[in-house]
């Protein structure tokens, strides 16, 4: 999988993600960096998140605290 340029590349990214641990964490991945656009997955802002990818990102954002 390639792509080209920065929006691009973590649309691929994400893809890559969730492919990999799921769409929660590719979700949860989309949140944390606050990505917006139209990517892969609507989940960059708490007003368009699940709770349960809220929490996950609230949780591991914790960790790292």
């Amino acid at each position: 999988m390639t792509a080209a340029g920065v929006s691009s590349g973590i649309d691929m990214a994400l893809t890559l993600a969730a492919r990999i641990a799921g769409d929660q964490i590719a979700r949860a991945i989309q949140l944390g960096i606050e990505y917006d656009p139209e990517p892969p997955f609507d989940s960059g802002s708490t007003a368009k998140a699940t709770p349960g990818v809220i929490e996950l990102v609230r949780r591991n954002a914790a960790t790292f605290a």
